[in-house]
């Protein structure tokens, strides 16, 4: 009788983990929609061919969906992971241009998870450029690159909500004694701070810390929508843009060339997984209630 039961037990317990590992980890080489796939190539996702940010959320991803694009822009070929909830495609979409940003790819997977939609993220061998160039600094008027990126974006998201991106920042200004190039600490002609509090300086200070932000741009301040945010306990960096300091970045590109100024960039210390997820929440919070920020 006791080995019966201990079979059973066992069996069970076989059954439970077979059951966990199928529905934990994520899928890979999805069918595509019909209008990415017209625009993109394919490429077969492999337990070899796994990115290190996929392997390392893999158990974790559930019912997202990973799949490897590229296309060429002259003699380059771009490459990307799209990744998507599969039981909630249509939601909030995210964008990470630099590969070397791991919590930030970290806390995509959970904004994806919890809140549906998806995140496109540049593929570099854990690099921050590609072919010399930022890919954050690729986004040229009517350029290839900057169509191609904003036609799968606007697949998955739904028109009134503003286009999304996650960056981290390393520690500190390198100005200050830090080694970065974002901080609360430090302003310019055209990107203004506005503290939610006090700015705190060392290594993960949550969202007080000089290098936790949220990025918006525009042609001219909306202190409306800046408060907002500071109102949720968050630091904000305002880029007010012109033709004159344009800078082909995803947020110049949308405020002069898509004739709107919906844009939203969460920005963390890099590792500040914690902070990362808390700013997400926030963000999704006041997108529900003011879709036509």
């Amino acid at each position: 009788m006791t080995q019966e039961r201990n079979r059973f037990l066992l069996h069970s317990m076989i059954s439970g983990l077979l059951l966990f590992f199928i529905t934990a980890c994520v899928k890979t080489n999805c069918p595509l929609p019909e209008n990415i796939n017209a625009e993109v190539q394919q490429l077969q996702i492999d337990s070899g061919s796994r990115s290190a940010d996929l392997k390392r959320n893999s158990w974790r991803m559930g019912s997202l969906c990973a799949d490897r694009i590229a296309f060429k822009e002259g003699g380059r070929t771009w490459t990307f992971l799209l990744v998507w909830n599969t039981l909630q495609p249509k939601g909030p979409f995210w964008y990470l241009p630099h590969d070397n940003e791991e919590s930030a790819f970290d806390a995509a997977v959970y904004a994806v998870k919890k809140y549906g939609g998806g995140f496109l993220a540049v593929e570099s061998h854990d690099q921050r450029y590609v072919f010399g160039k930022d890919p954050n600094r690729h986004f040229k008027k009517d350029s290839l690159y900057s169509k191609k990126i904003c036609k799968i974006i606007n697949t998955y998201k739904p028109k009134e909500l503003p286009y999304l991106a996650l960056h981290t920042n390393a520690e500190g200004h390198y100005k200050n004694g830090g080694s970065g190039t974002v901080s609360m600490k430090q302003h310019s002609k055209n990107i203004l701070t506005f503290p939610a509090g006090t700015i705190k300086i060392g290594q993960q200070k949550g969202l007080e810390d000089e290098d936790t932000l949220i990025y918006l741009a525009g042609k001219k301040v909306r202190q409306d929508k800046v408060k907002r945010f500071t109102a949720q306990g968050m630091h904000v960096k305002f880029e007010k843009v012109t033709k004159k300091s344009n800078d082909n970045s995803m947020s110049n590109c949308i405020v002069l060339h898509q004739g709107h100024e919906k844009y939203i960039n969460i920005e963390t210390e890099h590792g500040d997984i914690t902070t990362h997820k808390k700013m997400i929440d926030k963000v999704m919070k006041i997108i529900g209630h003011n879709q036509e920020l």
